[in-house]
């Protein structure tokens, strides 16, 4: 248990420093962009392309933190009344979840394959890399859910 919770902390120190990266690069861009375009009344093609695939990498990296910390959304006007169900409410809560995440890892691994062979519109870049979010994020949300189950079962103890 103990190795599982070292796991996933250091998973999720490095989610965040991509994040974190990310979002600098993401905000540099943007910004010589801005520069280039109002300045010097031109720009360049391949950074709007570049950022919207940093943000579709960042959105899919923030869904994986909202799980670990638990702060995705959640509608709890059927638990509040069901106050003595709680601790069952959370685990079924938990195994939906975690069965989304393994069956966006299986598909998204679908998806990487049949895209391996193209390449983006603007970027020399495969576009199976670009969709490899898609698995990575599905399997390190899967992993923060396992955590968050044995953890909740370590609770009942």
């Amino acid at each position: 248990m103990r190795t599982l919770k070292l796991i996933s902390n250091g998973i999720e120190k490095l989610v965040m420093y991509t994040v974190l990266f990310l979002v600098a690069v993401l905000v540099s861009l943007v910004f010589t962009q801005v520069v280039l375009r109002y300045v010097f009344s031109s720009g360049m093609v391949w950074v709007e392309e570049l950022n919207r695939y940093i943000f579709v990498w960042l959105m899919f990296l923030g869904i994986t933190m909202g799980i670990y910390k638990q702060k995705h959304i959640a509608i709890t006007a059927v638990a509040d009344r069901m106050k003595g169900l709680t601790k069952g409410i959370k685990l079924l809560v938990h195994i939906i979840t975690g069965s989304f995440f393994a069956v966006l890892c299986w598909q998204g691994i679908k998806f990487v394959e049949v895209n391996m062979s193209g390449t983006a519109a603007v970027l020399p870049i495969n576009l199976g890399i670009i969709y490899s979010i898609i698995p990575v994020s599905g399997f390190i949300a899967l992993i923060f859910v396992v955590v968050l189950l044995a953890t909740s079962k370590e609770e009942k103890r």
